[in-house]
This record gives structure tokens, C-alpha cells and sequence, in this order.
């Protein structure tokens, strides 16, 4: 189940981003949650039978059993789940829009499936004594139903 901070977070981290899309929520009981964003604004909001700003009255209370963005739909949801303002869906979830700073990731830090995989695209250069030599890119790990496979 996802924590409601994690949620929040991942909310204002696609807002910070300027992302583009839909956040699909499930919940435990096998409901769907439905946030549209348009370059970094939530546009609507839907789940189930309730419509618009007052999702966010229920968004902290939804058990949350997964959440998925997808950057290339953008799901066409009735006219009452627009949003005029996200500014108040921000103010009912206690969150500040200026507060938000986009998160920094390294280039070389991913996430697969809840674990950090790490991958280094581009060859290193390690200095030693004033002195750089070339190191060959790492490949990256084979995982298998969440495990590693070793080769």
C-alpha cells in the first residue's frame, strides 16, 4: 500500500517537473483515482462518482494500493472533473505551490520496481594522481521478477 506522503510527493514532484499526463491510482478495494496534469497543472480530478477539487477533500484517505503516470494519455474525464484552479487542490491537500522545488536525480540513479538500480550510461573518468584514465561503461543489471540475475 502507498503511504499518502509518498503520494503527495509524487503529485508535487510531476507538478515541479512540468509534467504532461495521467496519474492512475488504484485503491485496495479495486477503485480508480484519475489526476490529469497539463504542463506541471492538475487540470481534473475524478474517483468513482466525485468529480473535481473535492477528490482532494478524499485523497489523503484513499487507501492507495499503486499509482502509475502515464505521460502519453491524458484521460478525457467528464466536464465536472475540471479543475479552474489547482491553487485550491494544493490548499485542501496543505501543500504550498511555491514550496515545490523539482527533485534531483542523478543520471546514473533509477528505480525499478521500488529498488534503486544503478546504471552508468557514459564511461567514467577516475582521476588518480593528476592522472585520468578511461573505465569502461558498466552494463546494467538483468532483474527478473525482481531479482538479479547474475550472468
Amino acid at each position: 500500500m502507498l503511504e499518502t506522503t509518498e503520494l503527495l510527493g509524487q503529485i508535487v514532484r510531476l507538478c515541479a517537473e512540468q509534467k504532461s499526463g495521467t496519474l492512475f491510482l488504484t485503491t485496495t478495494n479495486n477503485k480508480a483515482c484519475h489526476i490529469v496534469f497539463d504542463e506541471g497543472r492538475i487540470t481534473a480530478m475524478a474517483y468513482g462518482s466525485v468529480r473535481g477539487v473535492a477528490v482532494a477533500d478524499l485523497l489523503p484517505r484513499l487507501p492507495v494500493q499503486s499509482c502509475q503516470f502515464n505521460s502519453a494519455l491524458r484521460m478525457p474525464l467528464s466536464s465536472r472533473a475540471l479543475l479552474d484552479d489547482d491553487g485550491s487542490v494544493f490548499d485542501k491537500l496543505g501543500l504550498r505551490r511555491g514550496a515545490m522545488q523539482p527533485v534531483v536525480t542523478s543520471s546514473s540513479q533509477r528505480i525499478y520496481r521500488g529498488h534503486p538500480v544503478s546504471v552508468t550510461d557514459k564511461a567514467q573518468v577516475i582521476a588518480d594522481n593528476n592522472e585520468s584514465k578511461a573505465v569502461k561503461p558498466r552494463k546494467a543489471k538483468r532483474i527478473y521478477r525482481g531479482q538479479v540475475i547474475e550472468d
